[in-house]
């Protein structure tokens, strides 16, 4: 369950982010912050952003349960920080630009506790075939976003990285990795 949830999540926050930036018609890739769909003058844009954010939040923290729940070693670290960061991805889609004290508070927290729940993660595949080199190249790649480009477009890359580790990580635990997962989870398995 957890990896099919892991697949669908980004797929979602993607249809949500594309249908707000269509609704929206001014919103453009590498010029406005995301988080600018979620003030946007057309209602059902904001809405579709916003909500985009919530849901895959609370998506992400049943993923990052999941990988707590079953996964082993480091793994279970990232699990639990995912988990914190994903909760902070809700709250983008409750405190918007709009207010912008608490907004940058948890865009910016939401991106930092990603971004190390992401490298805390990646230590559980060094031993795993192709995943370590999918984590070192989105973890390459986003460093050289955000050293090289201007805010709205590395903003924009990561996330779209960030999709495509959940994915890769929902495609492990559909897989079961042995090296990665347990078999029963540690908290109410029998």
């Amino acid at each position: 369950m957890f990896g099919y949830v892991a697949l669908a999540a980004p797929v979602f926050f993607a249809i949500m982010w594309i249908s707000s930036a269509t609704t929206d018609g001014a919103w453009q890739f590498g010029v406005l912050s995301l988080s600018d769909m979620g003030i946007s003058k057309n209602p059902l844009s904001a809405f579709l952003f916003n909500f985009g954010c919530i849901a895959t939040g609370i998506c992400g923290v049943f993923i990052g349960f999941g990988m707590f729940a079953y996964g082993k070693k480091t793994l279970k670290a990232g699990g639990i920080i995912y988990m914190a960061g994903m909760f902070f991805l809700s709250l983008v889609g409750v405190f918007t630009l709009d207010n912008y004290p608490a907004h940058e508070f948890v865009a910016s927290t939401f991106g930092m506790v990603s971004s190390v729940a992401v490298l805390v993660s990646s230590v559980s595949d060094w031993r795993l075939s192709w995943y370590i080199y999918a984590d070192i190249f989105l973890i390459v790649f986003s460093t050289m976003q955000v050293i090289t480009q201007p805010f709205a477009v590395w903003e924009a890359f990561i996330t779209i990285a960030a999709m495509i580790w959940v994915f890769i990580m929902g495609i492990k635990m559909l897989r079961y990795e042995e090296a990665l997962f347990m078999d029963r989870p540690r908290i109410g398995g029998n």
